[in-house]
This record gives C-alpha cells, structure tokens and sequence, in this order.
C-alpha cells in the first residue's frame, strides 16, 4: 500500500503514429498512378521536392509497367500459349515493376524518411488504392 502523498510513477505515455493516406490520382484515367500534391502533414518534416521525386518517381515506374509495346504483346502471347503455366517460372513484366516500387521505397525509407520519423508504405499493401505514409510524432522537423 502507498503511503499517503506519495503516488506511483506513471509509464511515459507512447504517442500514437499519425497516419496520412496519398490517393490515386484519376486525372489521366485508371491507369496506377498517385497524387503529387505535398500533403499539409508533412510540411516542415521533409522536403517538399523530395517527396514529389518519391511520388512521381513511383508514378513513372507504373507508367513503364502499364505500358503496351511489343514485349507486353509477346509476354501475353507466349502465357496464352502454354497454358499460363510459364507463370510458375516466368515472373510478368507488371510483377516486376511491382518489385521494384517495392524496393525502391524501402531505399527512400532508409535513405530520406527514416532520420525523419517518416515511413512510406508498399501501395501494394492497400490494394494499390493509395500509399500511407506513417509519420512518427516523437520525430524532429527538419531545419529550415
């Protein structure tokens, strides 16, 4: 039992990681592409030209996965032919990007957001309906 005036310490409360969500961008049709515009949140936590880089660097990968030319034409020729069963050894052009976008965000994770407190997340994981950047609050700004 606790003396009287004397109160137990309390354990230091652990904020809670704010959560921003970058929409897709329907402006030049379904194709998967994601919004540049700079959300409010970020502003004075990262830079601002580094961020749209990020985005539009990820939107240009998309862009050469979605693409048709004459690869994307045989690729789906040579699946039909055998059946889809080259899928089982053969990884698709769009798989690929997918791969890369992967690794290319855990990079700009490592290289740019994390000294920041700021983590982007793989658009695969939501479905590619979005990117969710995970801001943690116990992070500093960065210098202006």
């Amino acid at each position: 039992m606790a003396a009287m005036g004397f109160s137990q310490p309390r354990p230091p409360v652990k904020r809670q990681p704010k959560k921003i969500f970058i929409q897709r961008d329907y402006s030049r049709g379904t194709a998967c592409r994601f919004q540049t515009e700079f959300p409010k949140e970020l502003q004075g936590k990262i830079d601002e030209e580094a961020f749209v880089r990020t985005i539009e660097s990820i939107n240009t990968i998309f862009d050469e996965a979605e693409a048709l030319n004459c690869g994307a034409y045989s690729e789906g020729c040579l699946f039909c032919l055998t059946g889809y069963t080259l899928h089982f050894c053969y990884k698709t052009n769009y798989e690929r990007a997918v791969e890369t976008i992967a690794r290319y965000i855990e990079s700009q994770n490592q290289r740019v957001y994390a000294e920041k407190g700021i983590t982007l997340g793989d658009p695969m994981d939501r479905g590619l309906r979005c990117i969710e950047v995970v801001i943690d609050p116990d992070a500093t700004a960065i210098e202006a």
